[in-house]
């Protein structure tokens, strides 16, 4: 039989083993925070998630469409094959409404192909449902695999300055929260090495105009015509930026230049 000072020994023993167990949290505060943040991660950009949710949505014919699809790419015996069965397939899903489970073919399209055209094309697929999506999950998947995609098409084609602007723009249409003017940072920063660049000077021209800037807009837009003046998307924004301004002659004039391109 135990002695009492046994018995306290123990019953001590097991009182400081609730108390640290149940009482204190054992993980330091920053490691339980990102494992916390990783899990968090994990069910918010698994595209297994989203393919799952897609699926029900699906009425039986686009589920046979799938179906069907899914069954080729499963037998596709090499990777150019695989590439073109998945081209079907985001072809597919994107015409059914969901631009996040396209991009994600897309994205692995990319893998396989590895140029920067076809990262470009995963890229701008993503931003396509960042930008357009509810969800805060999907957007913010469909954000982080933009930036990505657009990453890997600078580090392939480090020359092509469209993915360097498509990147600035995934950050203008789904800001990060830290830091809300970062697309529009990247974007100047572009006209600043770029001074010449129409697609650099057109998107700051259409930034401007969402923000009724008018007379900011015209700046961009005027000198980004005098570098290429027959560039359609400058004519037919500086149409809509002279009507704002009350120039109804320079709009009616631009105007007349837009429609000419239809």
């Amino acid at each position: 039989m135990l002695s009492k000072s046994q018995l306290a020994f123990i019953a001590g023993a097991i009182l400081l083993f609730v108390i640290l167990y149940f009482g204190f949290d054992t993980k330091p505060k920053k490691q339980a925070e990102l494992e916390q943040s990783r899990a968090l991660n994990f069910e918010t950009t698994d595209v297994r998630v989203l393919l799952a949710d897609a699926k029900k949505k699906l009425d039986s014919r686009q589920n046979g469409v799938i179906g069907i699809a899914e069954m080729e790419l499963q037998a596709a015996t090499d990777d150019t094959l695989k590439a073109e069965q998945m081209e079907v397939l985001a072809k597919e899903w994107y015409g059914f409404g969901y631009p996040e489970v396209s991009g994600h073919y897309a994205e692995e399209i990319a893998k396989l192909r590895n140029t920067g055209t076809a990262w470009g094309i995963a890229g701008t697929t993503f931003t396509l449902c960042a930008k357009d999506k509810k969800e805060d999950k999907v957007k913010q998947y469909c954000r982080q695999h933009a930036l990505r995609a657009f990453e890997n098409a600078v580090s392939e084609e480090p020359d092509n300055l469209d993915h360097r602007v498509n990147m600035a723009l995934v950050n203008v249409e789904v800001p990060p929260e830290d830091n809300p003017m970062k697309g529009i940072q990247m974007l100047l920063s572009l006209n600043d090495d770029y001074p010449k660049n129409v697609v650099v000077l057109n998107q700051l021209g259409r930034l401007a105009i969402q923000t009724n800037q008018w007379d900011r807009a015209k700046d961009r837009l005027t000198t980004s015509l005098e570098i290429e003046p027959n560039n359609r998307s400058t004519i037919c924004m500086l149409a809509k930026v002279y009507q704002s301004l009350q120039d109804f002659s320079a709009a009616e004039a631009f105007s007349r230049r837009c429609n000419e391109f239809e």
